[in-house]
Order: C-alpha cells, then sequence, then structure tokens
C-alpha cells in the first residue's frame, strides 16, 4: 500500500477511538467530511530515514519533564497570552506551538505523510469533539486540570454552552488565557491556579462532576500518586485521562519499542494505568474504558486514555 494515497474516514476514527460508527458519525463526522483528512504510507527508504531521525532525536539532549519546568510552561503560555490579545483575542492563537505541523506522523503503527499541513490540529479537534459528547454530556460542572491554554476550553465551551468549565493550570499566564477568553466571548469558564505536585485542597468541587486532563499529567512523570489521592478525596462522578499511556505500548514492535525509550528519556507519564489497575483490584475505583489511539507524532502516540470511577 506504500504511496497509495488513503484516507481516514469514520471507520478508521472508530477502530482509533474504539467506538462505533454511528458514534463517530454523531460525534465528529462533520469535521471528519469538512477537513482533508488524505494521507501516503510512507515508502521504505523514507521509512529508515525516518527511523534513524526518531532514534538520533532520543540520543540527543531533549527537555525533561517535572516539577523544574513549571517556568517553562509560564513563559510558553505567556506568549500565547500575548498573541492572542494583540491579535483581537483570535481564539486559533490559542493551539499550543507543539501542536506542530510535520511531514510525518504516526497512524496505526505505522509512518505516515499527510497531504494536509494541519492534519494533527485537525484530527485532535476532531477526537475531543468525540471524547467530549461521548464522555463529558453527562455532568454539569467539568474541570481541566493542567488547561494550558485554554483550547480544550473553549471547544468544551462550544459544545456545551449551560455547562460550568473550571481551567486550572500551575501557570498564572494560564490562568489569566482562561478568564480572558471568558470575559471576551462570554463563556462560563473559570480559571484557577492548580500544581500536579501539590494539589489544592481547598478547590470546591461540584456534585456530579467530571475531572478530564488531556496531555498534561505526561509532564509528572511517576509523580501522580498526590493527584490520583486528590481525585479520590473529591470524588468526582467520572474521572477522564487523555495521554500518552506507556502500558499499552507493544515493545515487541520497533515503533512501539522507540515510543517507549522516547517517553522515558522525556520522563513522561509512568505507572499511572498501573496504578489505577492497582486500585480498582482494591475495589477503590472501577476503570470503565482504556483505549490506546494508535496515531501521534513522529515520537510516541499522544492520544490514548483511560476512564474510570471512583465506587
Amino acid at each position: 500500500m506504500s504511496g497509495k494515497t488513503m484516507k481516514l474516514d469514520i471507520g478508521g476514527c472508530a477502530k482509533l477511538f474504539g467506538a462505533t460508527q454511528k458514534e463517530i458519525t454523531d460525534t465528529c463526522g462533520a469535521i471528519l467530511s469538512a477537513k482533508d483528512f488524505r494521507f501516503v504510507v510512507i515508502d521504505k527508504e523514507e521509512e529508515e530515514k525516518t527511523l534513524l531521525d526518531v532514534i538520533k532525536t532520543i540520543d540527543s539532549s531533549l527537555s525533561v519533564s517535572g516539577k523544574g519546568r513549571q517556568d517553562d510552561w509560564e513563559n510558553g503560555w505567556s506568549e500565547n497570552l500575548q498573541a492572542f490579545i494583540e491579535s483581537g483575542y483570535n481564539l486559533s492563537l490559542l493551539t499550543p506551538k507543539y501542536m506542530h505541523k510535520s511531514n510525518t506522523r504516526r497512524l496505526f503503527s505505522q509512518y505516515v505523510r499527510p497531504l494536509d499541513s494541519d492534519f494533527e490540529v485537525n484530527f485532535y479537534i476532531a477526537y475531543r469533539h468525540f471524547l467530549f459528547k461521548k464522555y463529558l454530556s453527562d455532568y454539569e460542572c467539568i474541570y481541566e486540570f493542567g488547561c494550558g491554554t485554554g483550547y480544550n476550553l473553549v471547544i468544551m465551551a462550544q459544545i456545551f454552552p449551560h455547562k460550568d468549565i473550571t481551567g486550572l493550570d500551575w501557570a498564572t499566564s494560564s490562568v489569566r488565557l482562561v478568564n480572558e477568553i471568558s470575559l471576551k466571548y462570554g463563556y462560563r469558564l473559570n480559571g484557577r491556579f492548580f500544581d500536579f505536585f501539590n494539589p489544592d485542597y481547598s478547590l470546591k468541587v461540584a456534585d456530579h462532576s467530571a475531572f478530564i486532563t488531556l496531555n498534561s499529567l505526561e509532564q509528572i512523570g511517576n509523580d501522580h500518586d498526590r493527584f490520583i489521592q486528590f481525585i479520590l478525596h473529591k470524588r468526582p462522578a467520572i474521572c477522564i485521562n487523555s495521554e500518552p499511556i506507556l502500558e499499552l505500548y507493544d515493545q515487541n514492535n520497533l515503533l512501539d519499542y522507540l515510543a517507549v525509550k522516547y517517553h522515558c528519556k522525556r520522563n513522561y507519564l509512568n505507572n499511572y494505568l498501573s496504578t489505577l489497575e492497582k486500585y480498582e483490584r482494591e475495589g477503590i475505583i472501577e476503570i470503565l474504558k482504556v483505549q490506546r489511539v494508535h496515531s501521534g507524532n513522529m515520537f510516541h502516540d499522544g492520544y490514548s486514555y483511560v476512564v474510570w470511577k471512583i465506587n
């Protein structure tokens, strides 16, 4: 199939997201129809070059996630805040810069080359529409932890205009961004400071609420138990974590083996799913869904998710 133009369609997304085709049609079918999701599976020569680039990157000096990067995120979200205000509050400028336009990405455990440079951004829009409509519709209050620029919150607010949505982050520029968005667009958003490494138990959580993280827990490595204990104490009705999940890789697959190497080199989320499974065996929680989403950048899959609730 190498070199043949293919398209990520409703059936493909159903496999990726662990859903029925009807669920995909109902939640994000219009986005899949409106955007260009064509791609080409790269040939053997290009695949070897890509693998070499990945290995060289892993062997290079990479930034490591953790407590020491708070200033980096503060500065990064400050840039988005400044650009957002200077543009006259253009919501497209909330897209984080790490959602870079890449010529090569992972899809179904192979390297592909999208025809549209905005493939990843559009894919993530479709994915979030699916995830939010599927898992957040029944809850009146939503709390996103590690909300960054607020670009996830905007989609939530557009889908659920009558829900109260709180965005929490350890960067004060992020908190200001969320509140600027709310003020400018009239969304029911509220920004609040929150540190995964030192959870704020004074946070009042409404009854029948949902907690969600999207590519934010990845930044805390193995230091996640304090946040889990916070969740258990606050008792939301449901918790959704969309993150790179180390335990879901198959290390007998070359791309997955390299993804594990990259994941560990960056000190991304480690042992989180295993910890949840331990709590489930102890009868403390129930895991409702674990889904590996076989899609990401050159280095790893970024969109897998686990859905769970407290017993």
